[in-house]
């Protein structure tokens, strides 16, 4: 033997459990059927009764048992009433045994097998009591009591509604429609007993053919037996009767239906591509929106990013300037272009400055002035002698970047007669019409550089 969790032991199976279940039920089986002896224990029911076994048949077991209780009943033997009385039951048992036919086959197999202990007695229960009235006529047995259950139902429910306050108002509602006066008529006796019987017979009989007042229901033929028997079968050949005779018509209602069918999927099918073709237009909207808006905010941020570069380029040229002292801001140059304004005794002149005159600034004066003519320009910001600060003022319409302090000397003359102007100055325009604002030409560069700043 091994040892529960040693070293030969093996794990329980899931089936072990079952396993012991079913030894245990045979077991139980076994121990309840030991002692119930089967056929005629340990008899031979054909000695028993005095027969050959391959030359008898029911007749001979039949004669047979007839003489031998006979002679062996109780009440023939009173001297020996208990051997009797054991001798007369073996003989019964005997000729049961033998006198079905599935239980004698059981019986032979029995004698022929008697090492089959468990098929033996398998046979042996399932002759011995299995049911003996056929299938048929216990269904119909069943049948019939469903039916009578079903008849008396309907009869208890037909009896409560004839004495329902419903029933009366109906039939009295029924009376006072037979009387030529209505309700007075009958109140004052119009309808005879006999009027009366006979109006309340014809009222429920178009009751009755009403399926669903309850007199209707209490019939024969609404119960089971004859709707299994005529009311089932009837209708079904009448179906098929029907199928038959209508063969091509309902052929045509399928090919109908299926054409609608066909149809409508067509249809649901168009709807689907349209709803998916809208959505994939609305999604390149979307995404074409969504490029335009990340292309602008990158205009926008480039835009932002280039005003900030000119708005540190600018503090940083205004820094320089006031580290260099605010003597830079006073400069000195050639006048390079003069022109008249409509305000008489006003000129717009141009003065050019710094190395090799690459500079320009625009001056309103009310001074004549002469091309060529070296002037001196306090720039904007710049503290002039007086100890005022130059600022940047419109003058007969046109903006003054500045304030002209003073005027030289000209310049030498060309050939022309007109003085000299360096070439610098001679590569610039005369004249503009529009004179640039402050802060540069665009307007909308000069607002943003002032929002950065």
């Amino acid at each position: 033997l091994k040892v529960a969790g040693g070293p030969g032991s093996k794990a329980p199976t899931p089936m072990a459990p079952i396993r012991r279940a079913f030894s245990a039920a045979l077991l139980l089986l076994q121990a309840c059927t030991a002692h119930a002896a089967m056929y005629c224990g340990d008899d031979n029911c054909y000695e028993l009764l005095g027969v050959e076994r391959g030359e008898a048949d029911v007749a001979a077991f039949k004669k047979a048992y007839r003489k031998l209780s006979l002679q062996w009943h109780p009440d023939k033997n009173p001297e020996n009433k208990e051997e009797a009385t054991v001798k007369f039951q073996k003989i019964a048992t005997a000729y049961e045994v033998l006198s079905g036919t599935e239980m004698k086959d059981a019986y032979d197999y029995f004698l022929d097998h008697p090492e089959e202990t468990m098929y033996n007695k398998m046979r042996y229960y399932k002759a011995a009591y299995q049911p003996q009235t056929p299938l048929w006529a216990v269904l119909l047995g069943f049948a019939a009591v469903v039916t009578m259950g079903q008849m008396y139902h309907w009869n208890e429910r037909a009896k409560a509604f004839e004495i329902s306050p419903l029933f009366a108002k109906l039939l009295e509602d029924e009376y006072f429609r037979n009387c030529t006066r209505g309700r007075h008529g009958y109140q004052t006796g119009e309808l005879s007993a006999e009027r009366k019987a006979e109006i309340k017979v014809a009222f429920v009989q178009t009751l009755m053919e009403d399926a669903d007042c309850p007199l209707a229901q209490r019939q024969w033929s609404n119960t089971i037996v004859p709707f299994i028997f005529y009311k089932a079968p009837v209708g079904a050949v009448r179906w098929l009767h029907w199928r038959g005779t209508h063969h091509r018509e309902i052929a045509a209602e399928q090919a109908r239906v299926a054409e609608e069918q066909a149809g409508e999927e067509e249809e649901q099918r168009l709807e689907d591509e349209e709803r998916a073709r809208v959505e994939t237009e609305k999604e390149e909207k979307r995404s074409k929106n969504a490029a335009f808006l990340a292309d602008r905010q990158k205009k926008e941020d480039e835009k932002r990013q280039r005003w900030a570069e000119e708005a540190e380029r600018e503090a940083e040229e205004e820094a320089n300037k006031k580290a260099a002292g605010e003597d830079s801001l006073i400069v000195k140059g050639v006048v390079s272009s003069v022109d008249e304004l409509r305000k008489k005794g006003n000129f717009l002149i141009e003065v050019r400055y710094g190395a090799n005159n690459e500079e320009a600034i625009q001056i309103v004066s009310e001074k004549p002035v002469k091309l060529g003519q070296q002037a001196t320009v306090a720039l904007e910001g710049a503290k002039m002698p007086d100890g005022k600060v130059a600022k940047r003022s419109k003058v007969a319409g046109e903006w003054s970047e500045g304030v002209l302090l003073e005027l030289g000397v000209v310049s030498v003359a060309s050939d022309s007669g007109h003085p000299a102007v360096p070439a610098a100055a001679a590569a610039a325009p005369e004249h503009e019409e529009d004179m640039p604002t402050a802060g540069g030409d665009d307007e909308e560069d000069a607002a943003g550089k002032a929002v950065l700043v």
